[in-house]
């Protein structure tokens, strides 16, 4: 089965590898573990604009689809209730 989180782009797209391991450690926001620290360093660490603005937009990706995961979830259970 296809793991749509690895389906979202790197935070950081149109730098190099190295460059973006000396600006963050994690290139994927791909596990809610990975968005917790990626929202605790938006909010305790300094960091340029481009950082912050690249974990926001990687942040709201992950969380766009976390939410439609959800929708998908709760419309299936709707759906398989109304047999009964």
């Amino acid at each position: 089965m296809l793991d749509p989180y690895a389906q979202l782009p790197p935070l950081f797209q149109d730098i190099s590898a190295h460059d973006t391991q000396l600006l963050f450690e994690d290139t994927e926001l791909s596990n809610g573990g990975a968005a917790l620290t990626a929202y605790a360093k938006l909010q305790f660490t300094e960091m340029s604009d481009y950082e912050r603005e690249a974990l926001t937009q990687g942040l709201l990706k992950y969380c766009e689809l976390d939410t439609l995961a959800m929708v998908m979830i709760y419309e299936a259970w709707r759906e398989w209730c109304s047999y009964g």
